[in-house]
C-alpha cells in the first residue's frame, strides 16, 4: 500500500528534484518468542544437564548462555527524492543481521565424578536477511517528517550445534538440528514512525527516526515466526 502510494505521488508530479543518497544504522527491538523458547530450552540443558533417551540427566560444568534475540542491527543503503514540497519517497537497500551463542561441558564418558570426561557443547544461531524497502515520508518543516513504508526480504537462519550429545540428540530423532545447516527465511515488514533531519555541512545532513516496525517471517524450520518493536536509526544524507 506505502509503495502504490509512493508511485503515484510520483506520477502526480513531474518536477523532477535533486536524488539523495541515504544510509545508516538502526537498532531493532524483536519478539521472536518461538526463537527464544528454543534458546530458553537449550540454557536450561546448559544449566541443569541434558536428559538422555532413558531419562537421566547428564551434568553440565562451565555454561554460558545464549542470550535471547531481543535487538537486532540492520545496516541500510538507499536513494531518495522530493516528489512534491510535502511528500518523499526513498527506496533502499536493508541488511538485519544477528548472532547468539553459548556453550557447557558435558559428560560424555564415565561413571563417577572421578572417572568423568568432560567435552564442550556448542550452540550457535545465525540468522540474515536482505531485503528492498518503499517508504514515503510527509514533511511538516524543515526539520521533522512522519512516515512509513513495506520491505520485503530473504535470507538465512543457520543453526550450528556441535559436541557429542548433540549428536546422539539428533540421532534419537529429536528436533534440534543437523550440526550445522541453514534454513531459509522470507519476510516483509512494515513501519510508521517520526524522523529528524539536520545539515551539518554543504550538501550533507545528519537524521535520526523512531520507527514501530512489525515484521512476519517465514521460517523455513519453524514456520511462521512474527516480531515487533522500535527501531532507533542515525544516518546521513547526500545531496547531488
Amino acid at each position: 500500500m506505502m509503495a502504490l502510494m509512493i508511485v503515484g505521488l510520483a506520477a502526480g508530479n513531474a518536477a523532477a528534484s535533486e536524488w539523495e543518497a541515504v544510509g545508516g544504522l538502526a537498532i531493532t527491538e524483536t519478539t521472536l518468542d518461538v526463537w527464544n523458547d528454543v534458546i530458553d530450552d537449550l540454557n536450561y540443558s546448559f544449566e541443569n544437564g541434558f536428559k538422555n533417551e532413558s531419562g537421566s540427566v547428564i551434568p553440565t560444568r562451565n555454561e554460558e548462555e545464549v542470550d535471547n534475540i531481543d535487538r537486532v542491527p540492520m545496516l541500510y543503503l538507499g536513494a531518495r527524492k522530493e516528489i512534491n514540497d510535502k511528500w518523499t519517497g526513498e527506496l533502499r537497500y536493508e541488511y538485519i543481521f544477528g548472532t547468539v551463542e553459548g556453550e557447557a561441558e558435558a559428560v560424555i564418558a564415565g561413571n563417577t565424578p572421578a572417572d568423568f570426561v568432560w567435552q564442550k557443547q556448542e550452540a550457535k544461531i545465525d540468522v540474515k536477511l536482505h531485503g528492498i524497502t518503499a517508504l514515503a515520508d510527509y514533511q511538516f518543516n524543515d526539520r521533522w517528517t512522519v512516515g512509513g513504508g513495506i520491505g520485503f526480504y530473504k535470507g538465512t537462519k543457520n543453526k550450528d550445534f556441535e559436541g557429542a550429545i548433540f549428536q546422539a540428540i539428533n540421532a534419537s530423532g529429536a528436533k534440534v538440528t543437523p550440526d550445522d545447516k541453514d534454513f531459509d527465511l522470507d519476510a516483509v515488514s512494515y513501519r510508521l514512525g517520526v524522523g529528524y533531519e539536520k545539515p551539518f555541512a554543504e550538501n550533507w545532513d545528519f537524521n535520526a527516526n523512531l520507527d514501530y516496525l512489525y515484521m512476519e517471517i517465514d521460517d523455513e524450520d519453524d514456520g511462521n515466526i512474527y516480531s515487533n518493536g522500535f527501531s532507533y536509526g542515525v544516518g546521513v544524507t547526500y545531496s547531488f
